[in-house]
């Protein structure tokens, strides 16, 4: 349970420093950044904990899937775009580059 809390917790810094980064500043921006990170880390850490066969392709699906939840969500303060979907996968992947480098996952 620690190592999800721990990858959680790492997941929300990464990713919300990124979108710093990325020139997002406001409450709301950084607080629906966080919230979808906590829940879509959560979640897919809880399917794989719970039964679902971790693979190369259940890990790519899972992923995919976060990676359109957090878009989906990002894309509710500024709209789709292109460069949104982007920015929302490099994001997810660091993170789950530095997951796989501290927990081999």
């Amino acid at each position: 349970m620690i190592r999800y809390l721990t990858a959680c917790g790492l997941t929300v810094l990464i990713e919300t420093a990124f979108f710093l980064l990325m020139g997002w500043r406001s409450r709301d921006e950084i607080t629906v950044v966080i919230c979808a990170n906590i829940a879509s880390n959560l979640l897919l850490n809880l399917a794989f904990a719970r039964g679902i066969p971790r693979s190369a392709l259940t890990v790519a699906v899972g992923e995919g899937l976060v990676v359109l939840a957090e878009y989906a969500a990002y894309a509710q303060l500024h709209g789709r775009s292109r460069k949104l979907l982007l920015q929302t996968f490099s994001a997810n992947a660091l993170s789950y580059g530095a997951g796989v480098l501290l927990y081999g996952f």
